[in-house]
């Protein structure tokens, strides 16, 4: 998986993000939107961009499954 890829996510994220020690609750239906792989952050942590919701989201490998390769 690399930048610009096409992703579908099989996974539903239950946290959006941390703030203040405190879990901020992710209110949108990911599993099973299309994304696209923005950045690659740590060895195997992507920043996935959800076009439908205007939303980015960090999320590992298995996680996501590749729909469409950038060449």
């Amino acid at each position: 998986m690399k930048v610009g890829d096409l992703v579908r996510c099989v996974w539903q994220p239950e946290i959006s993000r941390v703030v203040n020690e405190h879990c901020t609750l992710l209110h949108l239906p990911l599993k099973g939107e299309l994304g696209v792989v923005e950045a690659e952050h740590n060895p195997g942590i992507y920043s996935i961009f959800f076009p439908r919701f205007g939303y980015r989201h960090p999320l590992c490998a298995s996680a996501v499954e590749v729909v469409s390769e950038d060449r």
